[in-house]
């Protein structure tokens, strides 16, 4: 998908703050803020590698939308360039009835949207997220077979979170099993199963069942959709005139205050974080 476009005129700003008290790791090749595709990919296949040889399972907890999509992306790279030495080809499922939807739309050509690396591939016949060992699971009992099958398997499926769905499925058959991965691919919210399992939790609940957690745990970085803090002061900094002010949203209770300071401060571009149901009159100075 494009980078994000950095806009130079606005009299008010609404913007993030996810990660607005946080800088990502960034690989030394790293160009700027973007995480080369090749970086990207010998991550996760790193991952899926000493999974694989430990005999488990990838379980990758994705958003349905665009997310799913990326990472399917990167394991078509994985496979093609065959960067998991001991498993040149391996069988990947998605598991979710909303990515397998999204899949479709995105196999498509969706010209306006994705990156030049992408439309390079699609000008040559090649669908960016779709290979071989791919299976798009969409009936139940499909889902329910994945955890009687033997032998190692990368499983995405959502939510993102692990709040609902099939994925607490699958980590009700794999968080107990020290020869599996948990992938977290994107930001877990606090009081969330995922943030829990992330912050080191060594039992969840899971329908009813108290399930020990036992498996690798694993981050991958530079594919979130979130900007960190320095991406975020690079797009606000990039405004020609500065805006009368910035309404600082979508972050944790404490992270989107905490940004409105620093961007006040630092910055020095006036800088608020809404509360709930508060309203404000831009007409009034």
């Amino acid at each position: 998908i494009k980078d994000p476009e950095y806009i130079d005129n606005a009299d008010f700003v609404i913007m993030e703050s996810t990660y607005g008290n946080r800088l990502h790791s960034r690989p030394k090749n790293a160009v700027g803020y973007a995480v080369p595709t090749s970086v990207r990919a010998q991550e996760l296949a790193d991952i899926v590698e000493r999974t694989f040889l430990r005999g488990g399972n990838v379980v990758i907890p994705a958003f349905a939308v665009g997310r799913t999509q990326e990472i399917l992306y990167l394991l078509r790279v994985i496979i093609e360039n065959k960067l998991c030495p001991s498993f040149p080809e391996f069988p990947v499922f998605v598991d979710s009835p909303l990515s397998v939807k999204a899949t479709n739309v995105f196999a498509g050509n969706i010209f306006g949207y994705m990156d030049e690396e992408t439309m390079a591939l699609v000008d040559k016949g090649i669908n960016p997220i779709i290979f071989p060992s791919l299976t798009t699971i969409t009936a139940v009992e499909g889902s329910k077979a994945l955890n009687r099958r033997k032998g190692s398997s990368v499983i995405i499926s959502s939510s993102g979170m692990c709040e609902a769905g099939r994925i607490k499925h699958h980590l009700k058959h794999n968080l107990w099993r020290p020869e599996s991965t948990v992938l977290f691919s994107g930001f877990q919210a606090g009081g969330t199963l995922g943030r829990s399992i992330l912050d080191g939790a060594r039992h969840v609940t899971l329908f009813g069942e108290l399930i020990d957690v036992k498996c690798e745990v694993a981050e991958l970085h530079g594919i979130s959709g979130h900007a960190d803090q320095s991406g975020l002061v690079k797009w606000l900094t990039s405004f020609k005139k500065e805006p009368k002010l910035a309404f600082i949203v979508h972050g944790d209770k404490e992270v989107a205050p905490w940004f409105a300071s620093f961007v006040s401060s630092t910055l020095g571009i006036r800088a608020y974080a809404p509360r709930i149901l508060e309203h404000f009159n831009l007409l009034d100075e």
